[in-house]
């Protein structure tokens, strides 16, 4: 069978290694947000927020999937691409670059005062970043990307304080960051010409048709723009619409937890890098078995957060976001779209060059939203626009299902492991009521937040090793009754 080929240790080690490269400079962003809210009045801090916001809104347009298409792919079919593609086809592409970042440096010359040059540069440089960084996970360069973005990690909370100790500017941090960034491009490139030769030829060169390649590609990047407009559309129309400290409170209530992403992130390019070694005749099955491993190790993480944050929201913003008390009602609010997230849809489409059917959903989604905004603002005020985001990715997800259930000629309920979700759900969740009934009964704000933290942090260590011995066990008795 399949899925008897598939290593459920090679799954953990990937996703382990690509977490931690994404770990650090989302660790070292979310101390800055906390630091500089503390410290910066409002206008300055949104105008700092602004420039990462519209950073992330037009990087992966930019990047226009490319950083996508890589990883689903093994490194040698990577680079026949690469080699495939025309010169004026890097021109373009490069035009494209220079487009996009004279818009970043445009809009931030007239905010911030920092002039054309840095901003352009640093739009230009974060892009290309990103695509080096998805070629060196593919190489599995992970201990070299793993040193690199912890140093990177270190020196971006170090020019943050120094800048802010020494006389605020905008010019001083983001020539600093940039410096950063070109310091980061620069190593990355050379550990790519040192390893190029080692993986030309892995053995898993995949040979598809280039029409389908680039159809998988439009949509990889359609996708990726309109999952952007989905994660700050909101946030730009209230900075628009409404005043700044009204934009700042629903900013820091709509924070994404910074580390789900990078979890899901890991675990989905980790499936895909797994399936570069199964034979097209058992993908499927083999992308089913893999999807549901993949949840149940993702839901022994999701699920301790999001009860913790669940009945803790309060301690959390009062210890650390004083002042910002009327964002925790947006943040209950948004919580909710930690089950959703936890699951790597498009994985599946993506690797079943299905792309189209994550790009519908896409859509319907963001229409469905931008419809709901307006009238859950006049009925519940800012909890009411994130309420629209999550009424949306819900139904976007009973979609998502339905066409997956088909793809894999499945049962919808099979695509995810249904019991042992629900067991986790109950135990998490009476663990949390009770240990926050009990720290707020007999502890201060701090130590009780201290406490819960700890709590989630040992029940989400117990709960992987737990899963870890288990498949392990599996493995052994498989291993036993086929003789090997």
């Amino acid at each position: 069978m399949p899925s008897l080929q598939l290593k459920s240790n090679s799954l953990f080690s990937n996703s382990f290694f690509i977490f931690v490269i994404r770990l650090f400079p989302s660790l070292a962003n979310l101390l800055v947000l906390l630091y500089y809210s503390r410290h910066l009045p409002k206008p300055i801090y949104g105008t700092y927020q602004n420039f990462w916001i519209q950073l992330s809104f037009l990087y992966p347009i930019a990047c226009f999937g490319i950083h996508a298409i890589i990883t689903t792919y093994s490194v040698s079919t990577v680079l026949k691409l690469a080699q495939g593609v025309k010169k004026w086809q890097y021109i373009l592409y490069g035009v494209w670059l220079v487009v996009l970042s004279s818009l970043f440096a445009g809009l931030q010359n007239s905010s911030t005062g920092i002039g054309f040059v840095i901003p352009f540069v640093f739009m230009l440089s974060f892009a290309v970043g990103i695509i080096l960084e998805s070629f060196l996970i593919v190489a599995k360069n992970f201990k070299a990307l793993s040193a690199i973005n912890i140093l990177y990690a270190v020196c971006y909370l170090f020019v943050h304080k120094y800048v802010l100790d020494n006389g605020f500017s905008f010019l001083k941090l983001f020539t600093c960051l940039l410096s950063l960034n070109l310091a980061r491009i620069l190593i990355s490139v050379v550990l790519i010409g040192v390893r190029i030769k080692q993986h030309s030829d892995d053995g898993h060169e995949e040979f598809r048709k280039v029409a389908e390649i680039r159809k998988l590609w439009m949509h990889l990047g359609f996708y990726d723009i309109l999952q952007t407009l989905s994660n700050w559309v909101d946030k730009f129309i209230i900075s628009v619409v409404l005043t700044s400290s009204l934009s700042a409170i629903y900013f820091n209530g709509t924070q994404n937890i910074p580390f789900l992403p990078i979890i899901l992130s890991a675990a989905g390019s980790s499936v895909l890098m797994q399936m570069t070694k199964v034979k097209e005749a058992d993908e499927r099955a083999s992308l089913l078995a893999l999807m549901n491993r993949s949840t149940k190790f993702l839901s022994n993480i999701v699920f301790p957060l999001f009860f913790f944050l669940i009945f803790f929201r309060y301690e959390l913003f009062d210890v650390l976001l004083p002042g910002y008390s009327a964002s925790v009602p947006i943040f209950f609010v948004s919580l909710f779209m930690l089950p959703f997230r936890a699951y790597s849809f498009i994985t599946v489409f993506q690797k079943l060059h299905q792309g189209h059917i994550s790009n519908i959903g896409a859509v319907g989604e963001l229409i469905l939203a931008c419809s709901l905004m307006y009238p859950l603002y006049l009925w519940l005020g800012l909890p009411g626009v994130m309420l629209s985001f999550i009424i949306s990715s819900y139904s976007q997800g009973v979609y998502y299902f339905y066409h997956m259930s088909r793809l894999l000629n499945t049962k919808p309920y099979k695509l995810v492991p249904v019991a042992n979700l629900t067991i986790k759900i109950i135990i998490y969740g009476l663990l949390f009521f009770i240990a926050h009934y009990i720290v707020t009964s007999f502890f201060g704000e701090r130590n009780g937040l201290f406490i819960g933290i700890m709590t989630m942090v040992v029940t989400v260590v117990v709960s992987l090793l737990i899963d870890i011995i288990s498949v392990k066990n599996v493995h052994s008795k498989q291993a036993t009754v086929t003789g090997y």
